[in-house]
């Protein structure tokens, strides 16, 4: 049997370990915004179509992020296992990271003016 503190000092580790996945992953995404904010396109006429198409899969990324997280909080409240919360949160991080990676794809392959969309619900997932 653990003591309250050891308890405690596990909790505050994992908490901790969750806040720098959160903010590395959200350094990366603004890493990839500066990479499509600095490295023009060389697509000579953008496809929109492509790039609405980009965006769809990003939103559909994100709601599966959102998902995931949500089924992964409950399942860790009901089981009182905080691994499983701590891996539901690293999924839907990783998700959003994955929507902020079909904007890059957006800028480089469609050259679409609006790959930007892709980060911004990649960042409202986070």
């Amino acid at each position: 049997m653990q003591n309250p503190q050891q308890i405690e000092a596990k909790a505050e580790a994992q908490h901790r370990t969750i806040v720098i996945l959160w903010f590395g992953i959200l350094m990366s995404m603004f890493l990839f915004l500066a990479l499509t904010l600095y490295v023009p396109n060389q697509t000579p006429e953008p496809n929109t179509t492509l790039g609405f198409v980009f965006i769809a899969l990003a939103f559909m990324v994100v709601m599966a992020s959102i998902l995931i997280q949500r089924r992964a909080v409950q399942r860790a409240i009901e089981k009182r296992d905080s691994a499983m919360l701590q891996t539901g949160y690293i999924l839907g991080f990783a998700l959003c990271e994955f929507a902020a990676l079909w904007g890059v794809i957006d800028h480089f392959v469609a050259g679409s003016r609006y790959y930007y969309f892709c980060f911004v619900l990649g960042l409202l997932g986070m």
